[in-house]
């Protein structure tokens, strides 16, 4: 073991006069304001403006800070809580790595933990208060909510306490060191610590006091902790209720008797009483009558009362918990003895205005947005989150992974912690302060050991910590390769080939490349048949990075056709996006905008797996945005995580089967509304009155008639509504819906009337007609005239490229320099150097214009494209072509028109985005938008705004003039619309960097590429959904005015 000259580099030291892990529960001096929840006498907040000094090294540190003496005037005040790096005026800068290090943190093995002492920052705050009066007498202690990397507490002049841990509390009994009246407490935060190796996880690094400082007061004979468990019996009705209650006596003198209730309105079960002498544990046991169960369907919550009687005053603590079992029988998962489904997410602890000092409204927002999308599942990645989100969770209803908050994905392979006994007391201690902390909450289903962090005894010994102090609750961890910590298999991004063998419970095998991405960042695990005794779990899926979550479906469809399969958490919830506020307007940064203001050596290379000084852009894999809205892979969530569907039996009788994969709540509160539309426009509806009980289904009829459908297009569309408004929702939010097509369209013959005249000059055609002309010019259309009012700003021609998703970039994510030698970048130059050349010009028998256009292309063979030019002015363009070599990105058409072009009205699938892959939420009937509002933004710009399945689409200008588009056939188009042009889209780098411009770029296409997601910034895109080479495609539309 090396001497450490600071404790903040010694890993063995961690606290100083810390306190244990407790329950957050306060003391009342009555028993209303203690089950009334009101904000408590015995707790004083600090939070609010302190004084602030920052500076980078430990050259010059004020050395007397902590003294009543020291005039602390003079600097800069700082609100707490926050983090000091957003929304300080400081030369300290937020770093986002996902899988390595700060360039402070020597990645050396023989080095760690070693932190350069030039690099290291140092925050200081001091701030005065008035100790309350009623304080007098009692013990008192001193609380932050959390703080990275260290601290170091001083109290009027005092050293309080060190800690390390920076997403549990750090808690110090101040008591010896408090005064009456006035008192100065002092806090030296470090940016880096030896326990900043335990915290890499994949998110911006960055520090301060970031959740709430506070004091209180309890008496000198208290109650400092409890634990009750819910055993429920083999019917699942009664409950073996037990309660551990650890009284402190920090008088040392005299008796004290602890009563404990459980309250339910009027309804008061006495747990217990108990005299005793000192301090004491206390357990009081009794069976309670079938108790309402809590579930996240149902979360039923109760009063735990818990009263203490000492020098003749009594003193009472409350909290809030609910009857429940979590148990793993063979490969299932139950809850309550069902079969629980995990639809879950990933979430991080993150607001883009103030960092980890996430306001109390974002949790509000990201809750409701989660029961909203129909998700039941939140895993704390990768930490322990704010005691208020757990409080939430409590009452929404959410089965929460609660993690610890341990990472060392870039030493993970260099004993950190591994076996290493230098890490183990450390490792234990998060683990035990989480459990201590969070035990009592009904939501907390699992516990995490941790993320990528390697395997090892040092989890082992967690485990073992964890269990003596709750064992009610099962295991998860990802890392483990020998299953003896996990309770199940958890697998992070399985693609295809491995789902399938996951779903058929057979042997995954490691490879060659696996073993060398296990040396590197990934812990891909082998598993043998013999494994399959325990449910599996996807603790990562569906990477959500921006424009992503493809095959979403697929993984549900696996899910719930498996019964070992227990479902998953989606990476992940919302963006870490830091949003700068301009002159111009927000500003959504991210890793590489902060890359050059981080300190270095000339030495130094880059240390990252993206080869840079940060992880790029990989803090963006949000189904919502850092600001809380929706991307549009959230309504793709909301639509395949939702647990009530509607299948068709007999589409002509109208007969239906209602499922409800609910686990506890039958249907009464959902109203089913019908819509028959023909072409999107209501022709017949309804209520359907039936109820459903959970974990079965129903057989339903809608008395529609097919008799008297128009000759069109008429699909039905099933809402769930709910009748009662939430606290999510108001009354008559669509929960879900699903929809059917009843009646397919009939082709229509199109009538031709008129003339069209025309001119062939070499490779040009001119075209006129009744109020119409066009200029085809090298297979372009270069004009298109209606009322002699020119339409285009650029021509009309075929389109092979998309500006690139994330996924899209695959392995050049991690290697940005290797960026514009993609593959997928040919089909830009394929697209900007097409050669059309004139074939023909002739009219057929019904009077219309026949050009014919062969193409020269870049990786393609047989392109030609066909315009069919009526008198009417419509046009009819066919385009087929067979790409060569790699997968195509997108196989279409598209044009510059006039910016005035606006208003946007279409048939198909909406109203947000979809693609090839990621369509099941797009509902088909008419959606109406502007183009600004068919764009959407994602942090890095890339390829946006598409619609599928669309049947037709129209693009009007104020005096609601335009074109309309139509499928041709029975394939229907997809199409965009921008206010700048592709490539413009391509080159931007930031969402402000891409302003809208005189123009509305349309584009009409057969089909894109899938997005995928089934990998970290490697779309994988699944074989049904990649445009393949070596195959012909080709795709008819008509242009038409409206006039």
């Amino acid at each position: 073991m090396r001497n450490y000259k600071y404790d903040w580099e010694n890993p063995v030291i961690f606290k100083r006069n810390k306190e244990d892990g407790h329950v957050i529960a306060f003391s009342y001096d009555n028993e209303a304001d203690a089950l009334n929840r009101v904000a408590p006498a015995t707790k004083m907040t600090l939070n609010g403006t302190w004084k602030f000094h920052w500076q980078r090294g430990l050259n010059d540190c004020p050395t007397d800070f902590y003294k009543d003496s020291f005039d602390a005037s003079f600097w800069r005040d700082i609100t707490v809580p926050s983090v000091w790096q957003i929304g300080q005026d400081t030369e300290s800068y937020p770093y986002y790595y996902a899988s390595t290090y700060c360039r402070a943190l020597s990645r050396s093995k023989n080095k760690i933990p070693s932190i350069d002492h030039t690099m290291q920052e140092i925050g200081i705050y001091v701030r005065d208060f008035d100790m309350p009066e009623s304080f007098d007498g009692q013990e008192i202690f001193l609380h932050f909510g959390a703080a990275k990397s260290a601290i170091e507490v001083y109290l009027n002049g005092e050293f309080v306490g060190y800690s390390q841990g920076s997403m549990t509390p750090h808690e110090f009994n101040i008591t010896k060191f408090a005064r009456k009246g006035s008192n100065r407490v002092a806090v030296k935060v470090y940016r880096f610590s030896d326990g900043a190796y335990l915290e890499n996880q994949d998110m911006w690094l960055l520090c301060g006091l970031y959740r709430e400082v506070y004091v209180f007061a309890e008496p000198k004979k208290c109650v400092r902790d409890f634990f009750i468990t819910t055993d429920l019996d083999a019917e699942y009705k009664d409950s073996n209720t037990n309660l551990e209650i650890k009284v402190v006596d920090y008088s040392g003198n005299g008796s004290a008797t602890v009563k404990a209730e459980i309250i339910d309105g009027d309804e008061r079960i006495t747990l217990g009483e108990a005299e005793f002498n000192g301090s004491a544990t206390l357990n009081f046991n009794k069976l309670i009558p079938n108790p309402k169960k809590w579930s996240a369907e149902s979360p039923y919550l109760y009063k735990l009362l818990i009263s203490i009687t000492a020098d003749g005053k009594t003193t009472y603590k409350c909290i809030r918990f609910g009857f429940k079992k979590v148990e793993i029988i063979g490969d299932r998962f139950l809850f309550n003895g069902k079969p629980l489904m995990l639809r879950g997410v990933n979430r991080h602890d993150f607001d883009p205005d103030n960092g980890w000092a996430v306001p109390t409204e974002r949790y509000h927002q990201d809750l409701n947005f989660m029961k909203n999308a129909n998700i039941n599942s939140i895993r704390t990645s990768h930490y322990p989150d704010d005691p208020y989100f757990y409080e939430l969770c409590d009452e929404y209803g959410f089965y929460v992974m609660d993690e610890c908050d341990l990472e060392t994905h870039g030493v993970r392979r260099k004993g950190v912690p591994g076996d290493n006994p230098m890490w183990t007391a450390a490792v234990v201690d998060r683990m035990e302060r989480m459990v201590l902390r969070d035990r009592n909450h009904a939501c907390v289903f699992m516990w995490s050991l941790g993320n990528e962090a390697g395997d090892g005894n040092n989890f082992m010994e967690m485990k073992k910590a964890a269990l003596k102090l709750d064992s009610t609750r099962q295991f998860h961890y990802e890392g483990d390769f020998n299953f003896t910590k996990s309770d199940v298999i958890s697998r992070m991004y399985p693609v295809e080939s491995v789902m399938k063998k996951l779903c058929n419970k057979e042997p995954i095998t490691i490879s060659l490349y696996d073993n060398i991405a296990n040396a590197l960042a990934a812990d891909s695990k082998p598993i043998k048949k013999e494994d399959y005794c325990r449910p599996v779990l996807l603790c990562e899926y569906a990477h959500a990075m921006e424009n992503s979550l493809g095959n979403f479906q697929e993984y549900m469809d696996d899910f719930e056709a498996h019964e070992h399969m227990c479902g998953g958490y989606i990476w992940d919830f919302v963006d870490q996006a830091i949003r700068k506020k301009a002159e111009n307007g927000d500003q959504w940064l991210y890793g590489t905008d902060f890359e050059p203001y981080e300190p270095g050596r000339y030495t130094h290379l880059p240390n990252t797996t993206a080869m840079t000084g940060s992880n790029t852009y990989f803090n963006a894999n949000g189904i919502i945005t850092a600001d809380r809205k929706p991307h549009p892979s959230y309504f793709e969530v909301k639509k395949v995580y939702c647990e009530i569907k509607v299948k068709e039996k007999d589409l002509n009788k109208g007969e239906f089967t209602l499922i409800n994969k609910k686990l506890f709540t039958d249907l009464a509160d959902i109203e089913f509304k019908w819509s028959l539309q023909a072409e999107g426009v209501e022709v017949q509806s309804g209520v359907v009155d039936i109820n459903c009980a959970p974990l079965s289904e129903v057989d339903f009829t809608i008395p529609y008639d097919l008799t008297t459908l128009p000759e069109k297009e008429c699909v039905l569309i099933i809402s769930f509504l709910n009748k009662t408004a939430k606290p999510w929702c108001e009354a008559g939010y669509e929960q879900s819906f699903d929809q059917f097509v009843v009646k397919e369209a009939k082709a229509e013959e199109k009538t031709v009337d008129g003339n069209v005249t025309f001119v062939k000059n070499d490779n040009v055609v001119f075209v006129n007609g009744d109020n119409f002309s066009i200029k085809v010019d090298g297979g372009k259309i270069t004009s298109l005239k209606y009322d002699g009012k020119e339409y285009l700003k650029s021509a009309v021609t075929p389109n092979y490229f998309r500006a690139v998703t994330d996924n899209d970039l695959s392995n050049t994510n991690f290697v940005p320099f290797l960026i514009p030698f993609h593959p997928y970048f040919n089909w830009q130059r394929a697209t900007n150097s097409a050669k059309g050349k004139l074939i023909s010009a002739e009219k057929n028998s019904k009077g219309q214009l026949i050009i014919k256009i062969n193409w020269s292309v870049q990786f393609f063979s047989g392109v030609t494209s066909q315009f069919v030019v009526s008198p009417d002015g419509s046009i009819e363009i066919s385009h087929t072509g067979t790409p060569k070599n790699f997968n195509l990105l997108r196989f279409g058409t598209k044009m510059g028109l006039l910016r005035e072009f606006d208003q946007v009205k279409w048939y198909g699938r909406g109203p947000q985005e979809t693609y090839f892959d990621r369509k099941t939420g797009g509902k088909i009937t008419l959606h109406e938008k502007t183009v600004a509002d068919l764009e959407h933004h994602y942090m890095r710009p890339q390829e946006n705004g598409n619609r599928t399945d669309v049947r037709w689409v129209e693009i009007r200008n104020k005096e609601n003039k335009g074109l309309r588009f139509e499928a041709m056939g029975d394939t229907p188009i997809c199409f965009s619309a921008w206010h700048y042009t592709q490539d413009q889209l391509q080159l931007a780098k930031h969402i402000h960097e891409l302003p809208h411009y005189d123009i509305t770029t349309f584009n009409v296409d057969l089909n894109q590429l899938g997005v995928g997601g089934d990998m970290p910034g490697d779309a994988q895109v699944r074989e049904k959904y990649q445009l393949k080479p070596n195959k012909e495609y080709t795709y008819t539309f008509r242009i038409s005015p409206i006039k």
